[in-house]
């Protein structure tokens, strides 16, 4: 029987009051935790093995409470400066390629992260507001930067599709580096030092948390049969054969190239459209800003560089040789080797 219109809104009503209960519950929960300063922006907090700003620790605890994964959905998931903005041009435009508009059409208009939003970051960042998870088109292009065991179950018990890209921890700090500086510039804050950083991240003391745990974290559940779809990716393998790995990550979610498609060229004009010099020269990428949980960030500032080796021009040979240290401790034996 259909609902009457006083028992929908008393229904809303109800939902939104539990939201903004749960809400309460997880800010009183962060606002106890121990804070790391001048590591990020905003301060860093600590809680069941990762750190965010005070803002998305918040709403990851809520997406961890509420969030109902759907089989159909798709997450792509990363450390900050992994090659997000670029794997969610790839995402949408692929799965979108045959839509009306064209998803390529889109990217020229959207910021990719206005394509494939953040769960913690946008929409379960207002804790005053249910988000609305059902206006999203399915499938569900969806993004996070928390860790896999920070997940909801709904995740791997769904059986919906998790999309994991790694980049090379040297060149992951130093593109993060260069960005939340510019943030901070933008917000008010103080330059971040470059060794300050540096040691900072490899105490793991970084939005995301430690990059090992993070990596190692989705290289495993990618490897278990039975378990979380997971496909993990590397960004320079990305970078070397873009068709390639554009073609896996299509059969992956669901919607491969089919012969003609490939015949006609359909891969290489999504690589082309999702490319670093596209995406950068475009105007809606050179202006304006994203929100983050009340954090303005500049459009731009997701379009430094985009190279692979730029660590060199950065770190000195001590530092490259301590992440390097790190690396073959934290990842031996696990078969991963970014």
């Amino acid at each position: 029987m259909e609902q009457s219109p006083a028992s929908l809104q008393t229904e809303q009503e109800n939902e939104e009051e539990g939201y903004q209960r749960v809400h309460q519950q997880c800010r009183d929960l962060v606002s106890s935790l121990p804070i790391v300063e001048g590591c990020s922006y905003p301060d860093l907090c600590f809680h069941d093995g990762f750190f965010r700003p005070m803002p998305p620790m918040v709403a990851a605890m809520m997406v961890r409470k509420l969030f109902e994964a759907r089989p159909t959905d798709i997450i792509l998931a990363t450390l900050p400066m992994s090659g997000t903005t670029w794997l969610k041009a790839l995402l949408f435009a692929t799965v979108n390629r045959n839509s009306s508009p064209s998803s390529t059409g889109n990217l020229a208009t959207l910021n990719p992260h206005q394509c494939v939003p953040f769960l913690e970051v946008e929409l379960y960042g207002d804790g005053a507001r249910v988000p609305d998870m059902d206006s999203i088109p399915s499938p569900r292009l969806l993004a996070t930067h928390i860790p896999f065991h920070f997940l909801p179950n709904s995740v791997v018990d769904s059986g919906c599709r998790v999309v994991y890209l790694c980049r090379n921890p040297k060149d992951n700090f130093v593109s993060f580096w260069h960005f939340i500086n510019k943030v901070r510039k933008n917000n008010g804050g103080e330059p971040l030092p470059l060794e300050v950083g540096f040691d900072h991240f490899c105490q793991g003391r970084s939005p995301g948390g430690p990059f090992w745990d993070h990596m190692l974290g989705y290289w495993k559940a990618s490897l278990q049969v039975g378990g979380c779809n997971v496909l993990f990716m590397r960004y320079e393998e990305l970078m070397k054969d873009p068709r390639a790995e554009l073609k896996r990550l299509a059969e992956f979610v669901g919607c491969p190239f089919t012969q003609e498609e490939q015949a006609n060229g359909v891969l290489e004009d999504i690589v082309e459209t999702c490319g670093f010099e596209k995406l950068s020269s475009l105007e809606v990428n050179k202006v304006g800003k994203q929100t983050f949980s009340r954090v303005k960030v500049d459009n731009d500032s997701f379009f430094r560089r985009g190279v692979v080796g730029d660590w060199m021009n950065h770190l000195t040979p001590d530092m490259a040789q301590r992440i390097d240290k790190i690396i073959e401790s934290k990842f031996e034996g696990s078969g991963l080797a970014p």
